[in-house]
């Protein structure tokens, strides 16, 4: 029966870990996951009170698997959000320009579009000089991003753990799993 539930909580953790964990945040706005279809980006959404994020997937970028995450902020009128949204693995890389979102672009949600034919997508430059990332958390500082039209938009790149993570993880359980046997015996 222990041995059984061992089984199963093994393989729970390792399903776990293959999907992406949902991003948390503190911001100044409400941190909110976008599950609709459609177009977004150049102001398609306008809601002035969630900040928006969503998963797109796992995909090689620079030869290294990484996790695709796109955020975005699409107020109706000019206001700000500020705070910071942690990950589950580490930030790589930020895609803030309108040129680095369009190069990145098949990292795209199945059944959201996105509409990338404002110049202005992306980040402006204060909101650019505003945000920093360091190991798994991505912060808006000071007055953080100040969107209108066309919206703040970005596509956060993160690690995926190496295979070798699962093995340890797996050598972990065995070790606990070893222990607690013998404690029984």
């Amino acid at each position: 029966m222990k041995r059984t539930a061992f089984a199963l909580a093994a393989l729970a953790l390792m399903g776990g870990a293959a999907h992406a964990a949902d991003p948390t945040a503190v911001l100044s706005r409400t941190f909110t996951e976008y599950t609709g279809a459609g177009p977004i980006g150049n102001d398609n959404i306008q809601n002035n009170t969630n900040f928006y994020w969503f998963y797109e997937g796992t995909g090689t970028w620079m030869g290294q698997q990484v996790k695709s995450w796109f955020l975005f902020w699409d107020p109706r009128n000019s206001l700000s959000v500020d705070g910071s949204v942690t990950f589950d693995t580490s930030i790589l890389l930020v895609h803030d320009t309108r040129a680095s979102l369009i190069a990145t672009a098949a990292f795209g949600k199945v059944g959201v579009t996105y509409d990338y034919s404002d110049a202005a997508v992306g980040l402006e430059s204060a909101d650019q000089a505003n945000t920093s990332f360091g190991g798994v958390t991505l912060t808006l500082a000071n007055t953080g991003w100040t969107a209108s039209n066309p919206g703040d938009h970005i596509r956060v790149m993160t690690a995926v753990p190496e295979p070798g993570t699962y093995a340890l993880l797996m050598a972990g359980l065995g070790v606990v799993a070893l222990v607690s046997r013998r404690r029984k015996g």
